[in-house]
């Protein structure tokens, strides 16, 4: 009974495996895998938005305002090409566009949620205002230039200013966790008016996913413009004609208070020239703040004033050649004085003329110590002349423009080129980190030309030849040196390189990068006039301290004959490591402080080594120093210009070819000499002192303080002492000539043959 039991079961299970063979496992064959199958696609946008678009396979979904949407597709297979995101307009002034997935599309088919990421657009418009909250009509700009975080720029022109502009608005980008959304900012490049542009470069920022009417700040100034006569100070002339930078000439006539008024003139550099009233000569003026001008003008109470004045020198020297003439005269006079019965004013009646009364007489004899009179009146005139128009010439010619000209002899305490260690590496976010002090030009980014240009003209104006320019071969480095060196050519500047040898890390560059940066300088800019301090251009190179005398050799052996290559060795045994391979040392010693150290013998030590094989040596002179924000310990107080005296004055003891300022503009390191917030004009205004230059800097750059540019010539005062001078000049010259002549001939008329008979 068991046995047959046992058999039944058997049979029974077999049974059960033969039907489960034949008819469970083929329709589970037959269902094959998920991601063919038909399913729901879960998608969420990134970033959230409401009404996305997707079509696949018929259908079409819109996202809901949490950014998720559902959609039915056939299957899970090659979905990505299935699948649609048309460009959609989501909002009246945003649209979006498929940008990418996170991960395989066909995972949906397990039921997870896609992420899609989406570009986007935002619609965007901008108006102008002044400074003070006054808007500025659209048609005066005629320019402008928008930059983007990614660098994606529009140029935009002509009625292109007058309409909204679509402007990328975010991009996705893959995240730790899955996609993330970058919100993108644009910044103001230029804003044309007038030829110039009213903007700091870089110094408006705008987020158009915050903001869609954007608010442009134009630097415009009031300007008050009078015109004075030279020597009575009185207000003259009809009006000034102002010449703009792109060559406009606007007519202004004054008030009835003698002043031209120009409420919101572009920030800029103008030729100013007055009409009427007398002679005017043209003055450039750089306005970059409210201000008065006052233009100095030749009226004719001037002319006519001079003119008495060298013609009475000139009668008087004439006299002077010709006794016999004053002898008539005086004669002349007293018959007229006896016929007019008029009583002679009291003092003695006769006076001792210095000149013989007529050929052949015997003068009566004169004090050795008194010059003629009509002589004293001649030299007294110059002298006053001179003494009168040195203080009243602008100060850009008088003490800065003249003093510091390449091809003008400096009057300086320095007899050595000052060169000043200058940065082109800001971008306006550079402010934002390690920073206790700010440039009272605003917070700049190094692309900025009138940037530039108003640093050169006050580091010139404080008695500042060149600028040591920190650079390394990038592209944005390059273009910034190549505006650097255009403004250089226009100001009679000198610039010479710091080449960076050190990266971010103060690791050193590999040896080729530096040999292909210095090629690509010298190859550029060897031959250019700018860089001619030394007869070639000199590069500091930073990190050669690192290498032995070999590497340095391999690496600038072959620039050396068109570079003047310097290291930047700390020590003596630094300079005596890298003798014969380099062409001096650049000591690059911020953090000295000269009051309490004894940075003097250093100093004199490590000079004598570099020019016992005749190199070049720069001598650092700093202010202070301060990088505990940047990971320095050390903190070398100003101590009210005493530093920068102390250092300047060790660096001129170590008989230095040129002294390096450091710094104009190192601002994390708290060198900069450039005017701040936090110590203004204080220390380049003690630089210049100790120079010798006699002039106040202070920024922005006033427009008493005319730059350079194309304009040349002479100032009015300047013009009028040449003349005044050269009227004098010439019956001086001629006196001296007669009174070298034999002296028997008489000064009336040239000696011949009769007068030879008559002595």
């Amino acid at each position: 009974m068991d046995v047959t039991r046992r058999i039944a079961r058997a049979a029974l299970l077999s049974l059960a495996a033969a039907v489960l063979t034949v008819v469970v496992l083929p329709t589970a064959a037959s269902a094959g895998p998920a991601s063919t199958r038909p399913g729901i696609l879960h998608l969420q946008t990134v970033p959230p938005l409401p009404g996305v678009v997707v079509r696949v396979d018929g259908q079409s979904a819109r996202s809901d305002a949490r950014g998720r949407l559902q959609v039915r597709v056939r299957n899970f297979v090659d979905l990505a090409k299935r699948l649609v995101v048309p460009e959609t307009r989501i909002g009246p002034d945003r649209k979006v566009v498929f940008d990418r997935f996170r991960g395989d599309v066909d995972a949906g088919a397990r039921g997870r949620t896609v992420e899609l990421g989406l570009r986007t657009a935002r619609l965007v418009s901008w108006s102008y205002l002044d400074r003070f909250g006054n808007a500025v009509p659209t048609d005066r700009v005629t320019a402008m230039r928008l930059r983007s975080n990614t660098g994606e720029i529009h140029d935009l022109a002509g009625a292109e200013l007058t309409r909204p502009l679509w402007v990328a608005e975010s991009r996705t980008q893959q995240g730790p966790q899955g996609l993330v959304s970058k919100q993108l900012y644009y910044v103001v490049d230029s804003a044309m008016v007038d030829g110039t542009s009213v903007v700091n470069r870089a110094g408006q920022r705008f987020v158009p996913w915050e903001q869609q009417a954007w608010v442009v700040q134009l630097l415009f100034f009031r300007v008050a413009f009078t015109a004075t006569d030279m020597f009575f100070t009185r207000q003259v002339g009809d009006g000034i004609e102002l010449t703009r930078a792109d060559g406009g000439i606007e007519r202004l006539r004054f008030g009835r208070d003698g002043t031209a008024v120009v409420p919101d003139l572009p920030r800029g550099t103008y030729t100013i020239t007055v009409f009427g009233g007398g002679v005017s000569f043209g003055r450039p003026v750089s306005i970059s703040k409210d201000q008065e001008v006052t233009l100095t003008v030749i009226s004719p109470a001037d002319l006519t004033l001079v003119t008495l004045a060298v013609l009475g020198v000139a009668v008087g020297l004439v006299l002077l050649g010709r006794p016999h003439l004053l002898a008539r005269l005086r004669r002349a006079g007293r018959a007229l004085t006896t016929r007019n019965r008029v009583r002679p004013r009291p003092g003695p009646r006769h006076r001792r003329p210095w000149w013989p009364a007529r050929a052949g007489a015997t003068p009566e004899p004169v004090e050795e110590d008194q010059a003629p009179a009509p002589l004293r009146a001649g030299i007294t005139l110059v002298v006053l002349l001179a003494a009168l128009a040195v203080p009243l010439l602008p100060p850009g010619i008088a003490r800065a423009d003249v003093a510091h000209r390449s091809d003008t002899p400096r009057p300086s305490a320095a007899p050595v080129p000052v060169l000043a260690y200058y940065y082109i590496w800001f971008n306006p976010t550079s402010w934002n980190r390690a920073k206790i002090d700010y440039p009272l030009l605003g917070r700049y980014s190094s692309d900025d030309v009138e940037i530039m240009r108003r640093h050169v003209r006050m580091a010139k104006t404080a008695g500042i030849n060149g600028f040591l320019v920190s650079w390394k071969h990038t592209p944005q480095l390059d273009e910034r040196l190549a505006k650097l060196v255009e403004v250089a050519r226009e100001e009679h500047f000198r610039l010479g390189i710091v080449y960076q040898g050190l990266d971010f890390a103060r690791t050193p560059l590999a040896f080729d990068t530096v040999r292909t940066d210095l090629s690509y300088f010298a190859t550029r800019y060897a031959t250019d006039p700018v860089f001619d301090i030394f007869g070639r251009p000199v590069v500091v190179w930073t990190g050669s301290d690192r290498f032995t005398a070999a590497q340095i050799q391999a690496t600038v052996g072959d620039v050396r004959g068109k570079l003047l290559v310097l290291g930047n060795a700390k020590s003596l045994e630094d300079v005596e490591t890298s003798q014969g391979v380099l062409d001096g040392q650049a000591y690059y010693w911020s953090s000295v402080d000269p009051v309490a150290g004894t940075s003097g013998k250093k100093l004199a030590e490590m000079s004598r080594a570099v020019h016992q094989r005749g190199g070049l040596w720069i001598a650092p002179v700093t202010p202070g120093f301060d990088a505990r924000l940047v990971g320095g310990k050390r903190e070398v107080p100003r101590r009210a210009g005493d530093t920068l005296r102390a250092s300047f004055a060790a660096a001129r003891l170590s008989d230095p070819d040129a002294l390096g300022v450091i710094s104009w503009n190192e601002f994390s390191e708290n060198t900069h000499i450039e005017p701040s917030e936090r110590f203004g004009a204080a220390d380049i205004n003690v630089l210049a002192d100790l120079l010798g230059v006699r002039v106040d800097v202070a920024a922005p750059v006033d427009s008493s303080e005319p730059g350079d540019g194309d304009h040349w010539g002479l100032s009015a005062w300047g013009a009028l002492l040449v003349t005044g001078a050269a009227a004098v000049a010439l019956p001086l010259g001629m006196l001296v000539r007669r009174r070298r002549a034999p002296a028997g001939v008489p000064h009336g008329r040239p000696a011949d043959v009769n007068d030879a008979g008559d002595r």
